[in-house]
Order: C-alpha cells, then structure tokens, then sequence
C-alpha cells in the first residue's frame, strides 16, 4: 500500500507516520522511488500499536517511553505486558545498570543489591525465571534485572524471605496456562490473521481485568483516628 492507504487504514495522519518513521519506530519501508514507498500490514500494526500506547487505550506514554514498550513488544512480548515491565523500577532504561541482554545471575545481584545467594534463592522459587534460550539455560535482560530491583524492595521487609513469595510464582502460572488455553478459543477460522488479533486483544483485557480484580480485592486501608 501507498502512503494514502497506510493513512487510511492508520487512522493517522501523514504527518505523524513521517515522524515516528524519522524516529526510527516503524519497519523499513519498500522504496519504490526516491519520494515513494510501500508499506505493509506490519506497518499498519505498528502504527495502531503506537496510537494506542499514546492515547488512553495503553498509555497515555511519551515518545521515550512508547521506544522502550516497543523494544519489548520486538523481543516477543505482548503489548500490555510490555507496558508493565516497563513500569517496573529500572524499566528497560534500567538506570544503574548495565542494558545487555546476556546478563548473568551475578549481574542481577549487583544490579539490584540482593546478595548471589539471594538471587539464586529468587530463581529457584520461580521468581526470576528469565528466558529459556537452550534447553535449560536461561538468558537474563533488563527487564529481569528490574524484577531483581523489585523484588529486594519486597525483601527489605524485615521477615519476608525468598520462600514465603513462591506461591505468586506458582499462581501465575496457573493463571498463565489457564490464559493461554482461553486465548486458544478465540479464533476466526476464515481468517488466520484476524484470529491472532483476537488473541493479542484478549491478552491485553485480561491484563486489565488482573488490575481491575487486584485494586478491589486489596484490603481496604483502615481509617485512623
């Protein structure tokens, strides 16, 4: 499609298409000629997933921060997990510690202050899990590293140990193999495509019922005085 169509199936304008392309945010186009190009349904994707991270739907986040979700969004995750693990301390910018991805369980102890021990005693309870690269092998990135971060917040509470968090590892995998077989049901047989976008749409509303149940289940505080 041509520069039009992209605007037509976009809902941007052209201006905007321009600009995040000179942000280096969208897919390298086909060119066609020196002032022509075509693009593609990935095109149109991403534009649609930047809309929604600047306006209400998954945002509202700047243009530093759409960069870092979508950095996320490259590396296999979902857009509204994406959103969230940039939340997390450090986020992808992971201030004060190192941005490689190959980080190692001693990177994540100095990244975050928790001791080898410590952090092996997170991992084996399931609370750094990583990523599986090769067979058993895990790969650790940012994002890890700012789970790290978050998780010596908790421990600092004097009593909390490693163990006594295991079971929100253990109950989001549940959730998380329950999910999965949900998503597995919405499907549009005539349409591969749309039925993945149906997927990717329940993902992120159940991510926001996760909010919405996690708010109104907390025990409210109590009034003082």
């Amino acid at each position: 499609m041509r520069m039009k169509d992209l605007v037509a199936a976009s809902g941007l304008p052209r201006t905007a298409i321009h600009h995040y392309q000179r942000e280096g945010l969208l897919p390298p186009a086909t060119k066609t000629a020196r002032n022509a190009a075509l693009y593609g349904p990935e095109h149109v994707e991403r534009l649609r997933l930047i809309a929604a991270l600047r306006g209400d739907e998954l945002g509202p986040l700047s243009l530093a921060e759409v960069r870092e979700v979508l950095t996320l969004v490259d590396r296999g995750q979902a857009p509204a997990a994406a959103v969230a693990l940039r939340s997390l301390p450090g986020g992808v910018a992971g201030a004060g510690g190192s941005r490689r991805g190959d980080r190692s369980l001693s990177d994540l102890a100095h990244d975050s202050g928790l001791s080898l021990g410590v952090v092996r005693a997170l991992q084996g309870e399931g609370l750094l899990p990583g990523r599986s690269v090769d067979g058993d092998k895990r790969s650790f990135d940012e994002v890890d590293a700012a789970a790290a971060g978050l998780l010596a917040g908790i421990l600092s509470n004097q009593g909390v140990r490693p163990a006594d968090l295991s079971p929100i590892a253990e109950l989001m995998g549940e959730l998380v193999r329950y999910e999965k077989a949900l998503a597995g049901l919405a499907t549009a047989k005539s349409d591969p495509a749309r039925g993945a976008e149906m997927r990717r749409a329940m993902f992120r509303d159940l991510h926001r019922l996760h909010i919405y149940l996690f708010h109104r289940l907390l025990p409210e505080p109590a009034e003082s005085g």
